[in-house]
């Protein structure tokens, strides 16, 4: 959404993205704009959707073939249930999946539970966004386990695999996705630099999961969501941690004589 919040700033430069993302096989794109509550980014639905208008229109004229929906990645606080009711921010497609974000740092992890509870309550499914990038979830992978187990669906972002925000945030992904805790994954492209990975991104996640289940999280999960089906998914898998065994240099020594 060009001139929205942090992404693209022209409308040249929001042009160069969608046209990266077609060239690396999208078809469709759906543009979630941040709604932060009390902070600039809090942008108007209506606003929004002419500035998609527009920007569809210009798409049109290059001649580039990709759909382009709209929604909003929104900051959890105390106020966005009401606001939701307000109506000042959308779910993806009008659907009733709504892709939600919070603290990545000192969460009040009860309050976000309620929150998510209460949007399940009245009818919407709550999508967090990058979830490998919370301290919580990066300590403690198993609590995604709990907020799935709850009717939650989670979202990675795809260049998270290949390290893009660093060593931690990669290990809880790969983690989160070889059991069975992520429904979808994202570009999160906010520059069409983003699109400059992608493909190295693809490769470490079907190294991981395979080709199968990489379309499903791309795919096929995606388009349920866009026409507002149920997304059909795996039981997720609690997270054991293996340690490694510090061998001392007596255990070392010791082994080493009964070798010999």
């Amino acid at each position: 959404m060009p001139g929205v919040d942090d992404g693209a700033v022209t409308l040249s430069e929001s042009l160069a993205m969608i046209r990266r993302a077609k060239e690396q096989g999208f078809r469709g794109i759906v543009l979630t704009p941040h709604f932060y509550p009390d902070a600039d980014m809090a942008s108007c639905v209506a606003e929004n959707q002419k500035i998609l208008t527009a920007l569809k229109q210009a798409v049109r004229e290059l001649g580039i073939e990709i759909y382009l929906f709209l929604g909003n990645e929104v900051f959890y606080s105390q106020e966005t249930l009401a606001q939701l009711e307000k109506g000042e921010y959308t779910t993806l497609n009008n659907s009733r999946y709504l892709l939600v974000e919070t603290m990545r740092h000192s969460l009040d992890c009860y309050s976000f539970t309620v929150f998510l509870n209460q949007l399940r309550a009245r009818g919407y499914i709550p999508i967090l966004a990058h979830p490998e990038r919370y301290e919580f979830i990066q300590k403690d992978p198993n609590i995604l386990v709990r907020l799935i187990q709850d009717g939650n669906l989670a979202q990675l972002n795809l260049l998270s695999l290949i390290g893009h925000y660093g060593s931690t945030a990669q290990a809880t992904a790969e983690i989160l996705l070889t059991h069975n805790m992520a429904h979808f994954m994202a570009s999160d492209a906010h520059a069409p630099k983003a699109y400059d990975r992608f493909g190295a991104a693809l490769e470490a996640a079907k190294k991981l999961v395979g080709e199968k289940r990489v379309a499903k999280l791309l795919e096929e999960n995606p388009q349920r969501v866009l026409v507002n089906e149920k997304i059909e998914t795996m039981e997720p898998c609690y997270y054991e941690e293996v340690k490694k065994q510090k061998k001392s240099l007596l255990g070392i020594w010791k082994k080493q004589l009964q070798i010999g």
